[in-house]
């Protein structure tokens, strides 16, 4: 098989959402309530016709909390094609409860915040075989040991800083992640402080900052309006043969009103662009790629006037499929793959 097939890196929207309430999800949700989510659209009140452009900037104070649902879904089937034919399938859904604290506001619009995650459920099935994870209920050891991603991010807060445009600047004090899944996966003792140190800044570029630039947008530094556009250029992504060079495009569908204050309604989408060769040759076998069809599309709604994200809606498609061709004792032999992946995310403001 091809050194690197299949590595999946999906590309998903940002997302964020935060406020001003100060109450513990534990104590004013029920265990159903915690992880029943809304996809449906923010009901708003009227339109703002006004015409006044505006910034979508986040304007946290000191002492201001954020209470968060996140959920992402995900559906994964391959097929593979030899002299039969074989179908998987693979489905997920994750619901995060996330506190977000704001410690300090510079007078530039900088903030640090504490973000901890209180709750987290996770449901998946593959193939017929299902798995069922909640965070701080399931005390098993192997079970822990299976999902110590998971268990560790349980109430072991972390800090994020990013600025009044949504860029995160700096993840730290993830010392006490690393640590819960080092002892989970029972290496504490066994591993060099150099590895930790990795392992630590592994988990930071590979489970943190994905989730903190799913609740953290990077939003427009000019002002807008209904009908204005932006985008916002990311680094290209490597994809099997491939370079997946991508745009996030932006449009205010419209602006509307929710108790008194300005809501923009904000239509996103992806612009994808792959580069790379499609044919591959590795001893005997030879790959040929098709180049992979991927599509995008949000809906999000901004506070204008608190500065703060209410509710926000996002789904990916991605498929990548090749052939393969390899000459053997037994003569000439083809096969090919198919992978689709589709995610959804659902940020609510609670």
């Amino acid at each position: 098989m091809l050194k690197y097939l299949v590595v999946l890196i999906i590309t998903s929207f940002i997302l964020v959402s935060c406020g001003d309430k100060n109450n513990d999800p534990d104590k004013s949700l029920n265990e159903k309530e915690k992880y029943s989510f809304d996809s449906t659209d923010l009901k708003t009140e009227g339109l703002d016709n006004s015409g006044k452009p505006f910034l979508m900037e986040y304007k946290f104070k000191k002492g201001d909390k954020a209470v968060y649902r996140l959920t992402t879904i995900s559906n994964n089937t391959q097929t593979i094609t030899m002299d039969t034919t074989m179908t998987s399938a693979v489905s997920q859904k994750i619901v995060y409860l996330i506190d977000l604290v704001a410690k300090d506001v510079d007078s530039d619009g900088t903030t640090e915040a504490e973000i901890k995650i209180t709750s987290l459920k996770l449901e998946a099935s593959a193939n017929g075989q299902t798995f069922n994870f909640e965070a701080g209920k399931d005390v098993d050891s192997a079970k822990t040991n299976q999902f110590a991603e998971f268990q560790s991010l349980f109430n072991n807060p972390f800090s994020v800083r990013f600025n009044k445009n949504g860029d995160v600047l700096e993840i730290f004090k993830a010392d006490k992640i690393s640590n819960k899944f080092l002892e989970l996966k029972g290496a504490a003792d066994t591993i060099s402080v150099n590895d930790k140190n990795l392992i630590r800044q592994d988990l930071i570029n590979g489970v943190l900052q994905p989730l903190i630039t799913q609740i953290i947008r990077k939003v427009s530094d000019k002002e807008v309006y209904k009908d204005s556009t932006w985008q916002i250029k990311q680094a290209p992504i490597p994809l099997m043969v491939y370079q997946i060079n991508y745009v996030n495009t932006y449009k205010v569908e419209s602006v509307e009103k929710l108790d008194d204050a300005r809501i923009a309604v904000i239509d996103a989408g992806i612009d994808f662009k792959y580069s790379g060769q499609s044919k591959v040759n590795q001893g005997n076998t030879s790959f040929t790629f098709q180049k992979p069809i991927s599509t995008a599309e949000g809906k999000y709604y901004f506070n204008v006037d608190r500065g703060i994200q209410i509710k926000s809606r996002t789904k990916t498609r991605l498929e990548i499929s090749y052939t393969m061709e390899a000459n053997t004792p037994k003569g000439k032999q083809k096969g090919a793959r198919k992978d689709v992946v589709m995610n959804t995310n659902i940020i609510e403001l609670l």
